[in-house]
């Protein structure tokens, strides 16, 4: 009886969802309220994908050799020193778009509502990083949205979270050419709360940089990152629009 309950009802549920996400999105591009960007954050070790981090002290005497030789040169990537760079490429892309009208900035972060916002504790401890000036905002603190309405007129909120990643592109090992994984969760509430636009992207760098057992330029790997992003915004925002 329960496997002919989820049969009859399952397309039914998946219409509903559809029919709200529609909605939200419908309202969004309708009504051009600004959009609060509360909260930035990312995986703080930029792993090779289905893998665990990279230990520096357990290389070999060639990486060794190869990092001592250039100052450039990495085994390990940390998203910290890009999150500033991400918030910056975001506001830069969907701010000149004109599909979505993100809220000035110090409006936001200097807010009464903002600093008492409830803090994302799963971020915090699963260390991730943000850009500087920014929170850990729970999105599931319901008395946020309202209070930062209330304080400034801000309707949406928006949270982004980063997951980073490397994958080899050609080559054997890691000895080849290597490319940057980003996947990208945006989700917009509204001033009670209820979630509006919730959407997921996921790209790899159009470019690629050398790799050679494991090193690899660390401000290649930065530039590989920004690229894509930039692209993910640009997907998100034609997916919002379309």
């Amino acid at each position: 009886m329960k496997k002919v309950w989820f049969v009859f009802f399952a397309p039914l549920l998946v219409f509903l969802w559809t029919g709200c996400a529609s909605a939200g999105k419908a309202a969004l591009l309708s009504q051009h309220d600004t959009i609060a960007l509360v909260s930035v954050a990312a995986n703080q070790d930029i792993n090779w994908l289905n893998e665990d981090s990279t230990d520096p002290g357990t290389a070999g005497p060639f990486v060794k050799r190869a990092l001592r030789a250039n100052p450039d040169n990495a085994i390990v990537s940390n998203a910290g020193d890009l999150m500033n760079r991400a918030e910056a490429i975001i506001r830069e892309n969907m701010g000149s778009t004109g599909v979505i009208n993100l809220a000035d900035k110090d409006t936001v972060l200097n807010s009464r509502a903002y600093r008492e916002a409830r803090i994302n504790k799963y971020q915090i401890n699963q260390e991730m990083v943000k850009p500087g000036d920014y929170q850990f905002i729970d999105y599931r603190d319901k008395n946020f949205p309202p209070a930062l309405a209330a304080e400034t007129g801000i309707q949406r909120s928006m949270f982004v979270e980063f997951n980073f990643t490397k994958s080899m592109a050609t080559g054997a090992g890691k000895f080849g050419t290597c490319r940057a994984n980003v996947t990208m969760n945006v989700l917009i509430l509204d001033a009670q709360g209820k979630t509006l636009y919730r959407t997921t992207v996921s790209l790899s760098s159009g470019s690629t940089i050398k790799v050679s057992n494991g090193v690899y330029s660390q401000s290649g790997m930065t530039g590989l990152f920004e690229s894509a992003i930039t692209d993910a915004c640009y997907e998100f925002l034609d997916n919002l629009a379309n």
